[in-house]
C-alpha cells in the first residue's frame, strides 16, 4: 500500500461556524443552557426595542401636526384682538355693518378653536389662577388686591396639546396687596 500524501492526512474541518464559546476547563457548560440564555436575552432586547419603537411612533403621531398648529396660533390671536377691538370701538357707520363684521370674525374664531380641539389642543386657563411657571410666562408684576402670584391679566393665550405645553401663556401677575 502506498503512503497517504500530505493532503490526504489532514482531517477535514467542519464548515459550520461555532457560535458557542468553548467552556473553561474548570466548569462544564451545557450548550443547551447557553443557547437558551442567549435566546432569552435576544427576546428581551427585541421586546424593549419594540416598546421603544411603539412609543416613538405614538409621539410622532400625536405631535405631527404641532408645526401647523403653531402657525395657526397667531391667526387665532389676531382674530381675538379684532373681536375685542370691534366690541370696544363705537359704531361709526351703520350699526349693521359693524355687527355683521363682528359676527363673521366670531364665526372664524369659533371654527379655528374647533380645529384646535379636534387636534387635542386646549387653551391654558389664566386670569384668576395661581401663576405656574410651567404653564405661564410672567411679563409684568403689579400690586393689586389679589394674593401674590395670582394672574390678573392675559396678554397672549397659552396652549396645551396632548398634555404637553406647546406655548406658555403670557400674563401679568399680582405682587400682592397695594401698600
Amino acid at each position: 500500500m502506498a503512503k497517504p500524501t500530505e493532503s490526504e492526512q489532514i482531517e477535514p474541518v467542519s464548515e459550520e461556524p461555532q457560535d458557542t464559546p468553548t467552556p473553561s476547563p474548570t466548569e462544564p457548560v451545557d450548550p443547551l443552557t447557553l443557547m437558551t440564555e442567549l435566546a432569552k436575552r435576544t427576546q428581551a432586547t427585541f421586546e424593549n426595542y419594540r416598546k421603544q419603537t411603539e412609543k416613538r411612533i405614538e409621539d410622532i403621531r400625536q405631535f405631527a401636526s404641532k408645526d401647523c398648529i403653531m402657525q395657526l396660533l397667531p391667526i387665532i390671536d389676531n382674530f381675538k384682538l379684532a373681536i375685542d377691538t370691534a366690541k370696544k370701538t363705537p359704531q361709526q357707520n351703520s350699526p349693521n355693518s359693524n355687527q355683521e363684521l363682528l359676527k363673521g370674525i366670531e364665526l372664524i374664531y369659533t371654527q379655528l378653536h374647533e380645529l384646535l380641539e379636534n387636534n387635542n389642543v386646549k387653551p391654558i386657563e389664566t386670569v384668576g389662577q395661581k401663576f405656574n411657571p410651567h404653564l405661564h410666562e410672567a411679563l409684568m408684576k403689579t400690586p393689586s388686591d389679589l394674593p401674590e402670584n395670582t394672574i390678573i391679566e392675559e396678554f397672549q393665550r397659552g396652549y396645551i396639546m396632548h398634555d404637553r405645553v406647546i406655548r406658555t401663556a403670557r400674563v401679568k401677575i399680582s405682587s400682592g396687596k397695594k401698600v
